[in-house]
């Protein structure tokens, strides 16, 4: 079955999920003890309660379902961290350092790991907080847009992800109209929505 055009434009929230897994490295602490494990990914281990080891969050995932290892937090993703990340992200024009995969990475880690955060539901809350300044700052952007393209430096993966159709049809309707400067007022209901939500009903991708 083939998708809309408009969204063979965007990965889907579960290839971005699984780009992330599978990209991301974290530490754990495993309750096990093994020696080096080789997957296409690379050589990891050896597991020797209490190290910590690195291992591709996929298979951090795992172990964690199977109650074979406790995740332990990346330094970004703290109440601290992230309370310094929003006064930075509400304090200027700047988007804030985060991962390139921050939101997916977060979501997949406080969906399966929350009990080994410190607060995790504070951490989703300043999250959401972090994710409306970002927006914010996107939907800005748009109206600097020109025929030749435009610096969101520091956007993320999902971010770029969203905006990616509006993008491609702006481009393409100023190129045909010669470089002409279309003053770009980007609305809530231009955006399109997001499939990948932090709410407090849930954390929905579908």
């Amino acid at each position: 079955m083939s998708l809309p055009a408009e969204k063979k434009q965007s990965l889907t929230p579960s290839e971005l999920s699984f780009i992330a897994t599978s990209e991301t490295v974290i530490e754990i602490v495993p309750n096990f003890s093994m020696g080096q494990i080789r997957l296409l990914s690379g050589i990891w281990g050896p597991f020797r309660p209490p190290s910590k080891s690195r291992v591709p969050l996929w298979l951090a995932l795992d172990l964690k379902r199977r109650k074979r290892c406790s995740i332990v937090a990346p330094e970004w993703l703290t109440v601290d961290s992230l309370q310094e990340r929003l006064k930075e992200e509400t304090s200027n024009g700047r988007y804030a350092d985060m991962p390139f995969r921050y939101l997916e990475t977060a979501k997949a880690i406080i969906e399966v790991a929350g009990d080994d955060l410190d607060n995790a539901a504070l951490i989703r809350s300043l999250l959401m907080d972090i994710r409306q300044a970002r927006q914010t700052k996107s939907r800005e952007g748009v109206i600097k847009m020109n025929d030749t393209g435009m610096a969101m430096t520091g956007i993320s993966q999902l971010e770029i992800n969203e905006l990616r159709p509006f993008f491609v049809e702006s481009f393409g309707v100023m190129r045909r109209l010669g470089g002409a400067h279309i003053p770009a007022t980007l609305s809530q209901s231009q955006i399109p929505r997001s499939q990948f939500t932090l709410d407090e009903d849930g954390w929905d991708m579908s």
